[in-house]
């Protein structure tokens, strides 16, 4: 049996999930997951909406706690508190406070919001092509993590074309080398991870989005050395989805060990 942690995943403290805390470590049982990271939804003053995608941190991460201790009595399953902290230029000394008075095993650092717009709900592609578009949130991905710092993965950089109306619905190195190459050598150079979002490769609408594996190429060209598997599941039937297909996608790229945070401390293991 394969040995999988999925270090992407929200519970009932998400607004958006369909799964609870429980439900969540129930499949990891059923299913053999040998480890999981609950990583509810932070986004601090977002747009239009501001508290909706926030949590009580203690709260969750008791709820964590008890259900483990539960489902889990003799620890057979590694269950990680972590957090997706949705970063926006405007809100990165706020989330760094924030995030700062807690203890986590792995903080994920994501983009939901580009300019004030939600590219899930579709208003933040209009009048820009599909390069503008894109361009623009990989350049506040690097920007935001830069300057926020305190992160161990970057999670779904490729989250804008999810959802984009373009007949180009994939980001490959080739068409944004300068910005990919910001993002990875940022991570490469300080020990951070780089997500494999299973979620974002799944059909969206009428396109099956693609890994540009020259992306994973191009990271471990540059020194990277962790790659983390993420279902971004809000469902508990989806938690591990398609890691055994991107475990091999990442062993052909070069990268042979995935990798979880426990501690905010990168942990190589093999997955067979």
């Amino acid at each position: 049996m394969s040995f999988f942690v999925d270090t992407h995943t929200h519970s009932e403290f998400s607004p958006d999930s369909k799964a609870t805390v429980r439900d969540l470590l129930l499949r990891a049982r059923d299913t053999g997951a040998c480890g999981v990271c609950l990583t509810d939804h932070l986004d601090l003053d977002a747009p239009r909406n501001p508290g909706l995608f926030e949590f009580n941190i203690e709260t969750q991460q008791k709820k964590i706690s008890e259900c483990a201790s539960e489902i889990f009595p003799e620890g057979e399953c590694r269950v990680l508190k972590g957090i997706e902290v949705g970063l926006t230029p405007e809100n990165l000394e706020h989330s760094r406070e924030y995030v700062s008075s807690h203890r986590f095993d792995q903080i994920i650092a994501s983009i939901h919001f580009v300019d004030g717009e939600d590219p899930y709900i579709g208003n933040y592609y209009l009048d820009k092509t599909y390069r503008q578009a894109y361009s623009r949130v990989l350049q506040l991905v690097y920007e935001t993590a830069r300057d926020f710092g305190d992160f161990d993965v970057i999670g779904h950089f490729d989250y804008v074309a999810r959802y984009a109306p373009y007949e180009v619905r994939d980001i490959r190195w080739k068409d944004f080398p300068d910005e990919m190459d910001a993002i990875l050598r940022l991570l490469a150079e300080n020990g951070k991870a780089l997500e494999i979002n299973t979620k974002t490769y799944d059909v969206h609408g009428d396109h099956l989005q693609v890994l540009d594996t020259g992306i994973l190429r191009r990271f471990r060209e540059l020194g990277g050395e962790f790659l983390t598997l993420g279902s971004d599941s809000h469902d508990p039937d989806r938690l591990c989805d398609k890691f055994e297909t991107f475990a091999q996608v990442c062993e052909n790229c070069g990268f042979p060990r995935l990798t979880y945070f426990e501690n905010r401390k990168p942990r190589l293991y093999s997955p067979r």
